[in-house]
């Protein structure tokens, strides 16, 4: 029996890396697009593409495993359909439940496996590529000034910079116009009769000097108003001018960028706040509003402040801010739980991807590695599909996470667990019919 369990799953094996690598392959195009566009603008090179493209591969391993377990089913137990031997083999009375044990066992160790890296290395490579993509994103090319006289240098994000005459030299800068982009509506636009340039390469920043000169800006709170100060002198700091990649440390992380354990810290946390506003809503609405209901309170809260005296109105706003901070740590409780559950539930449709994939590649049976990869795409959708929609559902909170994140496997695994189940009865079936032929034929 041990010779048939590894024939088995060595049929799983070439079928499984061939998939693996195909899907990473797919998800890696749709990165490499984006990739090429930074190295274009940003003129990052090859080391830091590599670096970014090692980091990316750990989330890219984390979906095409179970897509690949998937693929490999199907295309195993198809290609053993199609060569008659499944038949054989349940002919001598081995069922499916028993020839689908060792990919099973191996789906369950690869589910384990993958929940440890979800765990511990997914966790540190998103960090890690997110902070090299803000430093990729933050990084400026280098500036050279030399042919530069009388054009506009939009090389800066941020900034657009015109010099009439430039005195590489001794640093020397004439007839200069800086128009500032910052966060405000108009930009900030500086004009010098004169200035210096000075490069500091320890911080990679240029700074201008720059002499007798104007500031010019729209008032944002009256855009009618026009405000222009003189100078004297003034500075233009502008940091990363040099081209080089600065990656800093963050100490903040995304819910992607977390284990388990951090987010259910995370979510103690959240809950003990919530239980603190609570107890203040509590008091307030012993103090100013006993006998309502939650509901009641609740419109009251949201409803437009009606003939209320000064002090019932403060309390009202009181009791809609506490209401809706705890809306928005209850949302960030469903989201953290949701990612808690995610880490779970994809490595589990290893199995689940087992016990719908054999009998769905007996069925199949002709039609070789299109159709099984046909057949394994259609239902990984549909699989994705309930993930991504049961994940918005419970961001809503209009169902618990732990229901919008299982709900797929249950599906899927109940489904193959029926087709199993009616694959044995089939043979059952027929091997009834065989022996009721054979014993009417030995009567005769």
């Amino acid at each position: 029996m041990w010779i048939l369990h590894r024939y088995i799953l060595k049929e799983h094996v070439g079928p499984f890396f061939f998939a693996l690598f195909t899907i990473t392959f797919i998800l890696f195009l749709d990165l490499l697009l984006e990739i090429i566009d930074l190295v274009l603008r940003k003129g990052i090179g090859f080391r830091v593409v590599s670096e970014l493209f090692f980091y990316n591969l750990a989330w890219m391993l984390a979906l095409s495993v179970p897509m690949a377990v998937l693929v490999a089913t199907l295309m195993a137990f198809g290609r053993l359909s199609a060569d008659n031997e499944i038949i054989a083999m349940q002919t001598g009375g081995v069922g499916l439940p028993r020839l689908i044990l060792s990919p099973l066992v191996a789906s369950i160790t690869l589910a384990i496996l993958l929940m440890i890296f979800n765990n511990v290395i997914l966790p540190e490579f998103n960090h890690r590529a997110r902070i090299l993509m803000s430093a990729i994103h933050r990084k400026k090319p280098a500036i050279s000034l030399k042919d530069k006289e009388g054009l506009f240098i939009n090389d800066i994000p941020g900034y657009s910079i015109l010099i009439k005459r430039v005195d590489q030299r001794h640093s020397k800068i004439r007839g200069i116009t800086i128009y500032q982009k910052t966060s405000r509506e108009f930009p900030l636009v500086i004009r010098a009769k004169r200035g210096e340039l000075r490069y500091s390469k320890a911080e990679d920043m240029l700074t201008l000097i720059l002499y007798d000169g104007e500031l010019h800006q729209i008032d944002e709170q009256n855009p009618n108003r026009y405000i222009r100060t003189k100078f004297k002198r003034h500075l233009v700091r502008i940091c990363g001018v040099g081209g080089r990649l600065c990656t800093q440390t963050s100490q903040y992380r995304g819910d992607r960028e977390m284990s388990a354990r951090m987010m259910l810290a995370r979510i103690a946390e959240y809950r003990q706040q919530i239980e603190s506003y609570e107890q203040e809503l509590k008091k307030t609405v012993a103090k100013y509003f006993h006998g309502y209901s939650s509901r009641e309170i609740r419109k009251l809260a949201f409803s437009p402040p009606g003939r209320l005296d000064p002090e019932h109105q403060r309390a009202l706003v009181k009791l809609r801010s506490k209401l809706q901070e705890i809306e928005i740590r209850q949302r960030n409780i469903n989201k953290y739980l949701v990612e808690v559950h995610k880490k779970y539930s994809i490595p589990v449709a290893c199995i689940v991807f087992v016990l719908i994939g054999a009998p769905l590649g007996i069925m199949a049976k002709r039609g070789g590695k299109a159709v099984g990869f046909g057949i394994s795409i259609g239902f990984f959708l549909l699989y994705w599909a309930f993930l991504i929609g049961g994940e918005e559902l419970a961001d809503r909170m209009i169902i618990p996470p732990a229901v919008a994140m299982w709900a797929p496997n249950i599906l899927i695994g109940t489904g193959g667990i029926f087709l199993t189940i009616r694959n044995v009865r089939q043979v059952s079936f027929f091997r009834w019919r065989k022996l009721k032929t054979i014993s009417f034929q030995n009567r005769r």
